[in-house]
């Protein structure tokens, strides 16, 4: 969904700074499949970054050592203690990439079923609509 959305609201004219994440466990993520294109730069210089949004008026990015590096700690987490569906910990994921490139708005597509993290529709509800901390 990030491939095609992202660009369309950039042609609309909105600016998308995206920090996609990766595959956990057998799913592949946004910037696995980014990576898969030759020459393709994951984890830009912020001045790089900020030149392509101006340019461009989306970069889709992965978390790195100088933009969200949180999230590379919680991945690691998720996957080597089997809590990849923990949605605590996902919700921590999410907001750890969105927070850092100071979003005014945000959109997420949650993705239920075969292949994918949240198989069964009622969790991805769950995700969607999080309030009380609970553990996972």
């Amino acid at each position: 969904m990030s491939l095609a959305l992202a660009p369309m609201l950039a042609a609309c004219g909105a600016w998308v700074p995206m920090i996609a994440g990766r595959g956990l466990a057998h799913t592949g993520g946004t910037v696995d499949k980014l990576e898969a294109i030759p020459g393709y730069c994951s984890q830009p210089e912020p001045k790089l970054l900020r030149r392509t949004l101006r340019k461009a008026g989306v970069a889709i990015i992965g978390p790195g050592e100088r933009i969200a590096p949180a999230d590379r700690r919680l991945y690691a987490i998720r996957d080597v203690t089997a809590t990849v569906d923990c949605i605590p910990l996902i919700i921590a994921s999410i907001l750890s990439k969105k927070l850092a490139v100071g979003l005014g708005a945000l959109v997420l597509d949650i993705k239920t079923g075969n292949g994918t993290v949240m198989t069964d529709p009622n969790r991805g509800r769950e995700l969607a609509t999080r309030r009380a901390r609970r553990p996972c």
